[in-house]
């Protein structure tokens, strides 16, 4: 008895002795070194984003070539390729911020889940929550027209009447409540919203309204707003629209309608042109400063960037670019594609 104590005894200690530090071992800090070498960025990114639900995204440890903190004028970007479905570079991909006018990118969502493209909408006395200095589609109040017009008047001259009509209506059809009042319809919708992006994995946000006019409560992620914009895909009307330079239509109740696109990036006549972008939004308003989330494809690589807080239209469009150029031709000089021009300016998105 006393034997087989003292074997037993021998063999914790020989199993502490040899493999116990093994079983302890932690993971080795980051050195400062690590923590300051701008070409691995990436490595400062949370990876526990991939145990979220909803669309998971993976961050290459391996940064396009010349891209870094110090080559980025916008407070936060993500490069994201679709084809690999890999995060390629970001610069505080989770940080807080106002996504403004991109919101609207999310409202065609939330509206295309539950109404059919030819869905007539009344546009009504919604136009009254218009905030000062909106941008407009000038929808004619107490006219008709469809959802999927009403679409390209949302993105592309960024209408926030054309927000508030799509939300209100939208809401009205779904709760099945078509005298619910405005205010509780923008209420609905706003749920909705929250829903959409919650089943995208999108988190770390929270939208209260249709248009991303200014509102302390209204914020997203760069992070969340790519997994939004690559929600997006599952609804082709949206990509349509968004690669479209300008559009055309008389409605049902006769209002003719004209819109270009407010994305330089699109315009073929536009010193920021650039032929591989296909979409997709932008937006501004001071709180949030100049934002978008562009998409492109070339070289059998379809990317996604989104650029937040850039201090200018101009910073906010060379990002972009920048961003591209790194994977489709990382020798390629942006001054012969991108050159400083007058400031661009825009209507309160």
């Amino acid at each position: 008895m006393r034997t087989d104590r003292i074997f037993f005894v021998g063999f914790l200690i020989i199993f502490m002795v040899c493999f116990l530090p093994f079983a302890l071992k932690k993971k080795p800090a980051v050195t400062e070194a690590e923590r300051s070498d701008h070409a691995a960025v990436q490595t400062d990114a949370p990876f526990t984003v991939t145990d979220k639900p909803g669309i998971r995204l993976r961050y290459s440890y391996k940064p396009p070539q010349g891209i870094d903190y110090t080559a980025i004028g916008s407070d936060a970007v993500v490069l994201y390729d679709k084809t690999s479905g890999e995060v390629l570079f970001s610069k505080n991909p989770q940080k807080h911020l106002y996504p403004a006018s991109m919101t609207k990118v999310l409202t065609a969502c939330v509206a295309l889940r539950y109404l059919e493209p030819e869905t007539e909408l009344t546009v009504g006395s919604e136009l009254d929550l218009l905030k000062p200095e909106s941008s407009l589609a000038y929808l004619v109040k107490d006219t008709k027209i469809t959802l999927k017009d009403a679409l390209y008047g949302l993105l592309l001259p960024s209408g926030n009447d054309a927000a508030y009509t799509i939300a209100v209506n939208t809401a009205r059809k779904v709760s099945n409540n078509p005298n619910m009042p405005n205010m509780d319809a923008v209420k609905y919708f706003a749920d909705l919203m929250n829903d959409e992006a919650l089943d995208a994995g999108a988190e770390d946000s929270r939208f209260v309204v249709p248009d991303g006019y200014y509102d302390p409560d209204h914020y997203t992620t760069p992070e969340d707003m790519l997994k939004i914009a690559i929600r997006s895909a599952q609804y082709p009307l949206i990509a349509e629209i968004g690669s479209s330079a300008e559009y055309e239509v008389t409605t049902s109740t006769g209002q003719d309608y004209s819109w270009e696109n407010g994305n330089a990036l699109i315009l073929p006549d536009d010193e920021y042109y650039l032929s591989f972008v296909t979409g997709l939004k932008t937006g501004f308003f001071d709180e949030a400063g100049y934002c978008m989330v562009a998409t492109a494809s070339e070289n059998g690589h379809d990317l996604i960037s989104v650029i937040m807080r850039a201090p200018s239209a101009e910073v906010r469009y060379k990002d972009a670019a920048k961003l591209f150029w790194s994977v489709y031709d990382p020798g390629h000089s942006l001054k012969s594609e991108v050159t400083s021009g007058p400031e661009v300016t825009e209507a309160v998105q």
